[in-house]
């Protein structure tokens, strides 16, 4: 009977404790204070009724979309940070991120609100954008779906992430290459096109194994158009102090060059987020990557 009323006694406490656990009060612009990674991604597509040859597919025009980037709000609900975006073949412009600053509008005691944003993009484009977003777990993520686009492409529909690393309103400076030491799952998926009219489908995984130099080795598996690729791959992280970094690859047994990824770590370097560049020295006709859009898991040290 003892042993029996002690099971129930703690079977109790159990249910009691897990709600409190995951238990989440009232928010209000205090609940958003801090730096966040975001990545947002998704696409605009266009059905076109003309005959198309291929089984399984559809005729459409599509046109990819993805950002990845940091941002720091303050207790007024401004934020101030950067991103790297790909929007379909109009590819990120630079190596160097995009200033940003985001405006919290309205944010609910039920933790519903918006935000709005001036999206400066490649070749001197701009849009201005409004989303929707609901924040949860005391504010260390969020979720977002656009509900405005001015001035942009309208047809464009995508989700974001954001993910907490600090809830100060200071910026980010705790991080560095001892942040990418481990061994990670590294993937992408890609479109990859080297004129308007011809593309592949790309995805990828590597399991790399990082030094705390960062520069890692590992192995590839690809699957691009109708070919599976497995071979061995290598590169090097270069992280910045708030937790943005470098990333490259190297494929020899392929190819002579290296890719160049940007992306940030979050969850104390256990993940991060990526978006692959084009090389922005080279002319139009010889860039390959129109999106490319990663993320990596640490699965070991």
């Amino acid at each position: 009977m003892n042993r029996t009323l002690k099971l129930t006694a703690l079977l109790l406490c159990l249910w009691v404790a897990v709600p409190a656990a995951y238990a989440q009060g009232k928010c209000s612009l205090q609940t958003m204070v801090g730096t966040y990674v975001i990545y947002e991604k998704g696409s605009s597509l266009i059905m076109d009724p003309s005959q198309q040859p291929y089984p399984l597919h559809w005729a459409a025009a599509l046109a990819p979309f993805a950002n990845v980037g940091l941002v720091t709000f303050k207790p007024n609900g401004v934020g101030d940070g950067y991103y790297w975006i790909y929007i379909g073949a109009l590819p990120h412009a630079s190596y160097d991120p995009i200033p940003d600053q985001v405006t919290i509008t309205e944010l609910n005691e039920n933790c519903t609100g918006k935000f709005t944003y001036v999206a400066n993009l490649p070749g001197g484009l701009s849009a201005t954008v409004e989303e929707r977003f609901i924040v949860f777990d005391n504010g260390r993520e969020f979720r977002s779906v656009p509900t405005s686009i001015q001035n942009g492409l309208p047809t464009l529909a995508w989700l974001g992430t954001g993910h907490r690393i600090s809830k100060s309103a200071q910026p980010v400076k705790f991080c560095g290459q001892h942040t990418a030491l481990g061994t990670y799952l590294m993937n992408a998926e890609s479109i990859i096109a080297n004129d308007p009219a011809m593309g592949v489908a790309d995805s990828l995984f590597i399991r790399a194994d990082v030094s705390l130099s960062g520069d890692w080795t590992g192995t590839l598996y690809e699957k691009i158009g109708p070919v599976s690729v497995e071979t061995a791959a290598l590169g090097k992280f270069t992280v910045n102090p708030d937790c943005s970094f470098t990333w490259t690859l190297k494929v020899p047994e392929f190819f002579p060059g290296e890719i160049v990824s940007k992306g940030v770590f979050f969850n104390q370097g256990k993940e991060y987020f990526s978006l692959a560049l084009d090389d922005p020295t080279l002319p139009p006709e010889q860039q390959g990557i129109k999106f490319s859009f990663g993320w990596g898991k640490r699965i070991g040290q």
